[in-house]
C-alpha cells in the first residue's frame, strides 16, 4: 500500500467516524419535539414529538407542557404567543426566526441556537443558559416602546454569543444578571434615546456587554442593582440617567457625563442614589457638559442613601453663574439634592480635603452619618456653622471643633431593678439603650414613694456614653432596718441637667435568709421583654399607674418605623402582652407610650 492510498483510507475513516458521531448527536430521544411548519407556542398545530419509533402529533400546545425538559428543533419560524420555558437543547437547523409577542415570555434554560430573535414591545426573552449564534449573522431585535421599560426586554442570566447585530429600540431594555455576559464578534446599536440597561454584574457594563464589534449607543439609561459591590465599567457616554438601587454599592470607574435629552419635554436627566444604596465617586466626577433650555441634569441623594468620595473638594451645591453648573467637587451637575437624612463618607489621603459647601434638605446643615476616613482629617465648609450630625460621627475635623454639633440625646433606660440579697444589702441593676453627653448616675433611696425626701446613697457612677447602651450595677450596703425602700436613678449630663428614673421598690427583712425580689415599678413604663433574643414571639412587660391606652412603636436601627400597635383601655397595674412580629431577623427598638410617659428597649429577633 503506497502512502497516497493510506492517506485516502485514513481520511475516509475519519469522515465516517465524524458522521457516526453526528448521527449519535442528532439521534432522536423519546419525547423530543420539532416543528413541521410555521408554529406558535400556544397552538398544537405543526408540532410533533418522537415516540421512540416515529414522529407523531404533539397533541397539545408546547406552552401547556411548560417547562419542557426535552430537546426541541425549531425547523420553521416560531412565534411565542403563550409563555414557554424550554430547558433542553433548542436546535435551529434551518436558521429559523423566533418572535416573542407583546406581554409574553420565552425562557431558555439549556441551550439555544440563535439565528434571528425579535422581541416585540412588551415581550421578554430570558436566557438562563447558553445562546450561540448559527449562520453568518445572527441578530437580536428589541422593539421600541413608548414609555420607559415598555419596549422589548432581553434578560440575560447566562451567556449569549453573537456574530450579528443587537438592536436595542427606544425604551427597550437589556437586563443583565450577576453572571450575565453578551459576547462575540457582533455589534450593538441603541441610537434611540431611552434604551436601558439594568446590570447586576459586579464588573458593570464592561463585564455584561463584551461584544467586540462597534457599540453605537446614544444617551442610555442605567440601573445598577447588584447584590454585592459593583463598578460602573466603561459606560457609553453621555448617559441619560443612572440609578443606584437600594442594597447596591456602586463605584465609578471613570468620569460620568450626563446629557439632557434633546427630545424635551421628557423627564430631566439624573443620577440617583436610592435609600439603602451607596455611590462611591472615588476621584471621578459626575458632570453635565452640555445644557438644554428645557432640561437640567440633577444629582439626587435620597434619605438613607450614602455618598463616598475622595475628591479633594468634596461635594458642593454652589453653581458657576457662567455655565449654570456646580463649579467644584465630585458632583458637577446643574442641580444636586442632598438629603439631611443621608450618610456622607470622606476618604483618601489628601492633606487638605474639603467637605465642600452643600445644601441639605429637609433640614439645612444636617446629615445623618458623617464618617471621615481621611487620616489627615477633613476641612468643613464655614457655612455650616455648625454641621449637625444626627447619626454616627467618626474621624477628625480640622479647624474649630464647633463646626460639628451632635444633639444631646437623653439617656434611654431599658431596665431598672432593685433586689434584696436576703442578708443585709440591696443590689441595683440597670441597662441603658443609649447615652449621649452623660456624666454619670447617682442612686437615691427613700422610705417614701415620693423622691422629695430621698437620700443619695452612691458616689457618681461614671457613664460609658455608648450609642449601643450599657449595663450597670450598684450595691447599697447602708441598710440597718427592716422596711420597704424605694430607689431612684438620677442621670446627670455634662451641662448639669438631671433626669430621674424609678422608683424600684424592695422589701428588706434583715438576717432572715429570705430573698425578696419585688420588681414592680411604681411609674408607668415598659419594664422588659422576655425572652430576648426571641423567636418567634416575646412577652412585653409593662406597668400602668392609671388605666389608659398603650401605644407601641417599633423602629429598625435606621430609625424607620416598621410596626406599631395600640392596646386599648388597659387597667392599672402589671401587664404582659405577647408580641409575634412579622419582621426579619435583627435588632429593633420598641418605644412604649402611655399615661404621658414613654421609654424604649432594644429587642433582638433571631430567626
Amino acid at each position: 500500500m503506497n502512502i497516497r492510498t493510506f492517506r485516502i483510507m485514513k481520511s475516509v475513516l475519519i469522515m465516517g467516524v465524524m458522521l457516526f458521531l453526528i448521527c449519535l448527536a442528532y439521534a432522536q430521544q423519546v419525547g423530543d419535539i420539532r416543528t413541521t411548519g410555521v408554529a406558535t407556542t400556544g397552538s398544537a398545530t405543526n408540532w410533533q414529538k418522537w415516540n421512540g419509533a416515529a414522529w407523531v402529533a404533539l397533541g397539545q400546545s408546547p406552552s401547556s407542557l411548560s417547562p419542557i425538559s426535552a430537546n426541541v428543533a425549531f425547523r420553521h419560524a416560531v412565534t411565542v404567543d403563550a409563555n414557554l420555558e424550554i430547558n433542553g437543547a433548542i436546535t435551529n437547523p434551518n436558521l429559523s426566526p423566533l418572535t416573542v409577542n407583546s406581554g409574553k415570555t420565552f425562557t431558555v434554560g439549556g441551550s439555544y441556537q440563535l439565528s434571528l430573535l425579535t422581541v416585540n414591545t412588551g415581550g421578554r426573552f430570558v436566557n438562563n443558559g447558553t445562546v450561540t449564534a448559527v449562520g453568518n449573522s445572527a441578530d437580536i431585535q428589541l422593539k421600541d416602546g413608548t414609555t420607559p421599560n415598555s419596549g422589548g426586554i432581553l434578560e440575560n442570566n447566562g451567556t449569549i454569543t453573537m456574530n450579528g447585530n443587537l438592536n436595542v429600540g427606544s425604551y427597550a431594555r437589556i437586563v443583565s444578571g450577576p453572571n450575565g455576559v453578551i459576547g462575540g464578534t457582533g455589534q450593538m446599536k441603541a441610537k434611540d434615546e431611552g434604551a436601558g440597561f439594568t446590570i447586576a454584574n459586579p464588573g458593570g457594563y464592561t463585564a455584561a456587554i463584551q461584544l467586540s464589534g462597534r457599540l453605537n449607543v446614544k444617551n442610555p439609561c442605567f440601573i445598577f442593582n447588584g447584590g454585592s459591590n459593583q463598578v460602573t465599567g466603561d459606560l457609553p457616554e453621555p448617559i441619560y440617567f443612572l440609578t443606584v438601587a437600594s442594597g447596591t454599592k456602586l463605584t465609578l470607574s471613570e468620569d460620568l457625563d450626563i446629557v439632557p435629552d434633546t427630545q424635551a419635554p421628557k423627564p430631566d436627566p439624573f443620577v440617583k442614589v436610592e435609600s439603602g444604596g451607596t455611590l462611591d465617586t472615588g476621584n471621578f466626577i459626575i458632570k453635565a457638559t452640555k445644557t438644554h433650555p428645557l432640561c437640567d441634569a440633577e444629582f439626587i441623594l435620597e434619605p438613607g442613601a450614602t455618598i463616598m468620595t475622595s475628591n479633594v473638594n468634596g461635594i458642593s451645591s454652589v453653581k458657576d453663574n457662567g455655565n449654570g453648573r456646580i463649579a467644584a467637587g465630585a458632583i458637577q451637575t446643574n442641580f444636586a439634592t442632598y438629603s439631611s437624612e443621608a450618610n456622607y463618607v470622606f476618604y483618601g489621603n489628601s492633606t487638605n480635603q474639603f467637605s465642600g459647601c452643600f445644601d441639605t434638605s429637609l433640614t439645612a446643615n444636617t446629615v445623618n452619618d458623617l464618617i471621615i476616613l481621611n487620616p489627615n482629617g477633613l476641612r468643613l465648609c464655614p457655612n455650616f456653622q455648625p454641621l449637625t450630625v444626627t447619626g454616627n460621627y467618626q474621624g477628625t475635623v480640622n479647624g474649630s471643633p464647633g463646626y460639628v454639633y451632635r444633639p444631646t440625646l437623653p439617656v434611654t433606660l431599658s431596665y431598672f431593678n432593685a433586689v434584696f440579697n436576703g442578708i443585709n444589702s440591696v443590689m441595683m441593676q440597670w441597662e441603658t439603650q443609649s447615652e449621649t453627653d452623660n456624666l454619670g448616675f447617682y442612686v437615691l433611696r427613700s422610705i417614701e414613694p415620693q423622691p422629695a425626701g430621698a437620700t443619695v446613697v452612691s458616689e457618681l457612677i461614671a457613664a460609658t456614653n455608648s450609642s449601643q447602651g450599657a449595663f450597670y450595677c450598684f450595691e447599697d450596703k447602708s441598710i440597718y432596718e427592716d422596711g420597704c425602700y424605694y430607689y431612684w436613678l438620677q442621670d446627670v449630663s455634662f451641662s448639669g441637667g438631671v433626669e430621674l428614673h424609678g422608683p424600684a421598690m424592695v422589701n428588706v427583712i434583715l438576717n432572715t435568709g429570705s430573698n425578696q425580689v419585688p420588681d414592680i415599678p411604681l411609674k408607668s413604663s415598659f419594664i422588659r421583654n422576655y425572652p430576648n433574643p426571641f423567636n418567634p414571639s416575646t412577652q412585653l412587660e409593662y406597668y400602668l399607674e392609671n388605666g389608659t391606652d398603650v401605644d407601641f412603636e417599633v423602629y429598625n436601627l435606621r430609625g424607620q418605623l416598621v410596626d406599631q400597635f395600640t392596646l386599648r383601655n388597659q387597667n392599672s397595674g402589671f401587664h404582659r402582652y405577647t408580641w409575634k412580629p412579622e419582621l426579619g431577623s435583627g435588632a429593633y427598638l420598641i418605644r412604649f407610650t402611655a399615661d404621658g410617659r414613654s421609654n424604649s428597649r432594644k429587642v433582638i429577633l433571631s430567626k
